[in-house]
C-alpha cells in the first residue's frame, strides 16, 4: 500500500519541519523561569520576550508570502530553516537580554515563510479529498514540538542549562534541512515517485496550468470578505495555541507548584494527545466531503464545531485538581487544533488560483498572529495585576465562541477569480479539471 502513498514521505516531512519550529519556540517556554531569574525579569518583561519572535515575524510574512511563490517550497524552505536554526543556536551564546531578543528577532525573520511554503506544498502534492488529513499532519508538528520538545528540553535545561537546549535544537534544524534538499520535488519532478501515483497526484490536486498572472494577488485577496473571516478565525484560535505554547509550563511551576522537570511532563500530555487526536479525527472528517463540498467551503462547518468545543477552556479556574487541569486544556487543545488544520485547509478549498497560495497564507498566519503576537503579553499583564491566569483562560475562551461564528458565517465565499468557470475546464465531479503544471520557481 505504501508503494502507491511515496507522497506521504512529503506529508513526514512537512510534519517535521514544524515540529523543529515549534521545538524551537518551546525551549524559550520551558527556560523561561530560569532565564528570568539570570536575566532579573518579571511577569510583564518575561511576557515580552516570549512574544519577541513574532514583532518581526508578522512584518516579514506578506513578503515571505511572495517569495514563496517566486521561488517555490523547495528554495525558500531550505533558506529559511537553514538560518533560523543558525538563530536558534546564536540564542544559547547570548551574552545578555539584548542578545538573546536579537537572536529571537533573526528567529522569527526566517521562521516567517514557513506555514506559505509548507501549504503551498500541500496544495501541489496533495489528492483534494485528503487535503484536510494531509494539512493536519502538517499542523500537527506544532504540537508534536511541544510534545516531544517539552520533556526533553526540560531535562536538558535542568541537567546542562537552558544555553545547551537551544544549541541541539538548533542543530536539529541544520539535519533535517538536508533531507529536504535531498528529498523534495514537485511531483512533476519527484523522480523517486511512481507513476501511477504521480497521475492521481496531478488529477486530483488544485494546481491549474494557468499564467501566474491570472491570480487574485495581495489586493483582490484583501478585497474578499472570505479571506478577512479565514483570517479572524485564525487569529482567535492561534491566540489560544500560544497561550498555552508560551504561558503553559509557568502556569504549571507558578500556580500548582510543579518542578520544571514535571512541567515540562506534563505540558507534553495535551501536545502528545492533540497529535494523536487530531490525525485521526481529521481522517474521519475527510470522509464527510466530496470535491463538491468542499469547493463550497463546507469545511467551514466543522471548523466552527470544533471551535466552540475548544472553548471549554472557560471552565479551568472551577479545577482545582492538576489531572482535571491537564484533561480539559487537553480537550481544548485538541479541539483548537483540529479547527486550525481545517481552518488551512478551507483556505486552499476556496483559493481559486495556485499562484495565490503562498500570498494567501501569508495573509492567514498574519491574521493568526497578530493575535499571537498579543497572547504572551496580555497574559503577562494580566497574572500581574491579578496574580492568578483565571482572566487568561476566559479571554480564549470568548475569542474561540468568536471565531466560530466569523467562519460559519462569513467564510463561504471563494478566494481569487475563479479560474475554472469556463466549460472546458470543467469535470464532471464538480472540480477543475487539471493538467500537469510545474508551479513557478520549481524548476530544479
Amino acid at each position: 500500500m505504501f508503494a502507491n502513498r511515496k507522497r506521504l514521505v512529503i506529508y513526514g516531512l512537512l510534519f517535521l519541519l514544524l515540529l523543529i519550529n515549534y521545538l524551537d519556540r518551546v525551549a524559550m517556554s520551558i527556560a523561561g523561569k530560569p532565564i528570568a531569574a539570570e536575566l532579573h525579569l518579571g511577569p510583564v518583561a518575561l511576557g515580552y520576550l516570549y512574544s519577541s519572535s513574532l514583532w518581526i515575524y508578522i512584518v516579514c510574512l506578506l513578503p515571505a508570502g511572495a517569495l514563496t511563490d517566486r521561488f517555490g517550497t523547495r528554495r525558500v524552505i531550505g533558506v529559511a530553516i537553514g538560518l533560523w536554526s543558525v538563530c536558534q543556536i546564536l540564542g544559547g551564546g547570548a551574552l545578555g537580554l539584548v542578545s538573546l531578543i536579537a537572536a529571537r528577532l533573526g528567529l522569527g525573520v526566517f521562521e516567517s515563510p514557513t506555514n506559505a511554503a509548507g501549504n503551498r506544498a500541500i496544495r501541489e502534492w496533495a489528492p483534494r479529498e485528503e487535503r484536510g488529513s494531509a494539512t493536519s499532519a502538517f499542523i500537527m508538528g506544532s504540537y508534536a514540538g511541544p510534545a516531544v520538545g517539552a520533556p526533553v528540553v526540560a531535562w536538558l535545561v535542568t541537567r546542562y542549562g537552558w544555553r545547551l537546549s537551544f544549541v541541539v535544537t538548533g542543530i536539529l534544524g541544520l539535519a533535517w534541512l538536508v533531507f529536504w534538499l535531498v528529498r523534495f520535488r514537485v511531483p512533476e519532478r519527484a523522480r523517486w515517485l511512481a507513476a501511477a501515483e504521480r497521475e492521481q497526484i496531478l488529477a486530483h490536486r488544485d494546481m491549474e496550468a494557468k499564467p501566474a498572472g491570472r491570480g487574485a494577488g495581495l489586493a483582490g485577496l484583501l478585497a474578499s470578505p472570505t479571506m478577512w473571516a479565514l483570517a479572524l478565525t485564525q487569529g482567535c484560535m492561534t491566540y489560544t495555541q500560544y497561550l498555552f505554547l508560551t504561558w503553559f509550563p509557568t502556569y504549571l511551576e507558578t500556580a500548582r507548584g510543579l518542578t520544571i522537570m514535571r512541567s515540562g511532563f506534563y505540558t507534553a500530555i495535551p501536545y502528545a494527545v492533540t497529535v494523536v487526536g487530531c490525525l485521526l479525527i481529521s481522517l474521519a472528517v475527510d470522509r464527510f466531503f466530496d470535491g463538491n463540498a468542499l469547493r463550497a467551503g463546507k469545511r467551514r462547518y466543522a471548523v466552527a464545531l470544533f471551535l466552540l468545543l475548544s472553548a471549554d477552556v472557560l471552565a479551568a479556574p472551577a479545577l482545582h485538581s492538576t489531572g482535571l487541569v491537564i484533561a480539559l486544556f487537553s480537550s481544548s487543545m485538541l479541539a483548537s487544533a483540529c479547527a486550525m488544520s481545517w481552518n488551512f485547509a478551507l483556505t486552499n478549498d476556496l483559493l481559486r488560483s495556485s499562484s495565490d497560495a503562498g500570498i494567501a497564507f501569508a495573509v492567514l498566519t498574519l491574521g493568526g498572529n497578530l493575535f499571537g503576537i498579543a497572547a504572551p503579553i496580555v497574559t503577562g499583564y494580566v497574572v500581574n495585576a491579578t496574580g492568578h491566569f483565571d482572566a487568561a483562560f476566559a479571554i480564549a475562551g470568548v475569542l474561540a465562541v468568536i471565531g466560530a461564528f466569523t467562519v460559519l458565517v462569513l467564510a463561504s465565499g471563494p478566494l481569487g477569480s475563479d479560474c475554472y468557470d469556463d466549460e472546458e475546464n470543467a469535470d464532471l465531479s464538480g472540480g477543475p479539471r487539471l493538467v500537469p503544471h510545474t508551479p513557478q520557481g520549481d524548476t530544479e
